[in-house]
């Protein structure tokens, strides 16, 4: 009987050796995978060379064993999650301070991504208060983001402090400015600002070879072609840039496979956080467009393309086994292994 309780064996790194060879049984091509040398549970890493040769949502990929027996296996999407929420304090900038009405806080984003929301922790009290949310990238000049927003009551954290929260539509803005109306009345005693992460959100990416990058720059419009060796999936592109200093461009990305370029990324490149794009797209060529308006061009040293660490999850006896890719219309497998994913 298999104990699903067994720890799960150390990630197996694929081979491609004979990875476009062509093989019985109507599939196109086969990856080996490291021999087992006992049995247990195993994280398959998919290596972005294996999934460009595989269908959407992987449909057509198996499992082999050594006698051409199909295994099961937990696809990505299904495999078990073990999110542990931790707190991200924002460093505040200068005091606290209290002007007339108004109670200030400015803190710092520096995770270099937008938020949504903020947790406030302070010291117990029994109030509800309203507060606008500005935001800046340079703390001269604010923009708004939330006005008159209602600070309820503050409910009991895990870590045994008082939590405030305020939700607000994404916002990347490197500081955050937040005004409380206390009118004549005394101040809340703000201790933390910040948010709450999970530790499933910490994506591990693998660098996917980039055949070629152009750039041309056009009027106000800086346009990018990015050429790929194969049909990768495409998660994340990082921009090496050379001047200026600052920066903040908007930016559509293209997949250009077909007859007309489809739009599957609006973002913005900013010389305050990391120079990433973030997308889920299948492609061999990419068209980047940034918009200049009255600005210089970025020049561009250099564009990675990378692909989201994507794993199976097997029970593996000792042996050899591999993947098979590329039967023609193939059907998602139904396999029992999914019912017991909480389980391993």
């Amino acid at each position: 009987m298999i104990n699903l309780n067994q720890m799960i064996k150390n990630t197996i790194l694929l081979i491609f050796g004979c990875l476009l060879v062509k093989i019985a049984y109507g599939q196109k091509y086969r990856a080996n995978i490291q021999t087992i040398d006992s049995a247990g549970f195993y994280k398959i890493l998919l290596q972005p060379q294996l999934i460009a040769k595989t269908e959407s949502a992987l449909i057509d990929l198996r499992l082999m064993d050594s006698k051409d027996r199909e295994i099961p296996y937990v696809p990505p999407t299904g495999l078990p999650v073990n999110e542990k929420p931790f707190f991200v304090e924002f460093p505040k900038v200068g005091a606290i301070v209290k002007v007339d009405s108004l109670t200030t806080i400015i803190a710092e984003n520096n995770l270099g991504k937008p938020v949504s929301n903020l947790w406030l922790k302070v010291k117990n009290t029994n109030v509800i208060r309203t507060m606008n949310l500005t935001g800046s990238d340079d703390l001269k000049h604010w923009f708004a983001i939330e006005e008159g927003a209602l600070l309820n009551q503050p409910d009991l954290g895990e870590d045994g402090e008082y939590v405030m929260t305020i939700n607000f539509p994404a916002s990347n803005y490197h500081y955050l400015r937040i005004s409380v109306n206390d009118k004549t009345r005394a101040p809340i005693n703000f201790l933390e600002v910040g948010i709450y992460n999970s530790s499933a959100e910490q994506k591990a990416y693998l660098p996917i070879l980039t055949a070629r990058f152009t750039q041309r720059d056009s009027g106000k419009i800086t346009i990018i072609n990015v050429w790929l060796n194969d049909k990768y999936q495409v998660n994340k592109l990082h921009f090496t840039i050379k001047g200026p200093k600052y920066y903040k461009r908007n930016v559509l990305v293209y997949n250009v496979l077909g007859k007309k370029p489809e739009l599957v990324s609006d973002a913005e490149l900013n010389s305050v956080i990391p120079s990433d794009l973030f997308l889920m797209e299948k492609t061999s060529h990419l068209e980047i467009r940034i918009d200049n308006a009255d600005n210089l061009p970025l020049q561009i040293n250099n564009v990675e393309a990378f692909q989201t660490a994507n794993y199976v999850l097997s029970y593996l006896e000792k042996g050899q086994y591999c993947f098979t890719i590329g039967k023609p219309n193939a059907e998602q497998p139904n396999y029992d292994l999914k019912f017991f994913k909480d389980s391993l």
